[in-house]
């Protein structure tokens, strides 16, 4: 990567470096059930290549490559994509340091997809009107003619309507007794923003004082809408289909949990 590339966060400054992301997502289990979903998509594309916007910890990506794709991640998360490596170590995949708004300049040397995806509540955290545009021709400059967006986010129309307030807890397995507990609770604000404040604890039984904050954030997010991301993909020459599930089920404004938006480049 060049000096004037977009740079990931610094190591300090990562708000994801203490985040035990895979232990926080039963992925395996995940993987299973959106697969099927991934792989038609795949396979109906111009050819069988992908751009996972926001990668993460790399498992969709990894999940792709072993099912013969050209598979390349990006996210802006240095400890992300350092988690990532261990999936390209063993040929599943390539990940890539930068900005999703930027990926049109970041992967300006590779062949165009005839899939990307965006996936697990990432595009919220793009806040302006202007910043989505810059995502949505950045996905367009990526993408194949024919080429599809996958696209999920929750369905912030029933979170705002329902002044839901937190998403079901989260319990895994820790080190030794200790479970760990995952909760992330909401605040709406104003201008079609809400706050978001992700937190683990740890859960011993047998300690006196049985639950304890291993980390815990507060980051502003856009709740995007339907009717938004329908706007803005026509007007960058876009076809959209909206659902309210990763298994294609209807979209519910009221009643679905999340959103899934599937465009296709014309």
């Amino acid at each position: 990567m060049s000096a004037d590339e977009p740079q990931g966060p610094s190591p300090a400054d990562d708000p994801y470096s203490r985040a035990a992301y895979r232990r926080m997502i039963a992925w395996e289990r995940r993987i299973e059930r959106e697969g099927p979903l991934l792989m038609r998509l795949l396979d109906e594309g111009p050819d069988r290549s992908v751009l996972d916007l926001g990668c993460g910890t790399g498992e969709h990506v990894a999940f792709l490559a072993r099912a013969g794709a050209r598979a390349v991640g990006l996210d802006r998360s240095e400890s992300m994509i350092e988690a990532a490596r261990d999936h390209e170590s063993r040929g599943e995949g390539r990940f890539v340091l930068g900005d999703a708004l930027a990926a049109d300049d970041v992967l300006a040397d590779e062949a165009p997809f005839g899939l990307a995806l965006c996936l697990g509540n990432m595009l919220p955290h793009v806040l302006e009107d202007d910043e989505l545009a810059r995502f949505v021709t950045a996905v367009r400059d990526r993408l194949a003619p024919g080429g599809r967006l996958l696209l999920q986010i929750l369905n912030y129309e029933r979170i705002v309507s329902g002044d839901v307030r937190a998403l079901p807890v989260n319990v895994r397995a820790g080190e030794d007794d200790e479970e760990i507990v995952f909760v992330r609770l909401m605040r709406p604000l104003e201008g079609g923003r809400i706050l978001f404040f992700p937190t683990t604890l740890t859960l011993d039984a047998d300690s006196e004082e049985p639950v304890a904050v291993r980390t815990t954030r507060r980051v502003e997010l856009r709740a995007w809408t339907a009717g938004d991301l329908t706007a803005c993909f026509e007007d960058h020459g876009f076809e959209v289909q909206l659902h309210g599930d990763m298994q294609g089920g209807p979209y519910e404004a009221d009643a679905s949990h999340d959103l899934v938006v599937i465009v296709r480049r014309i």
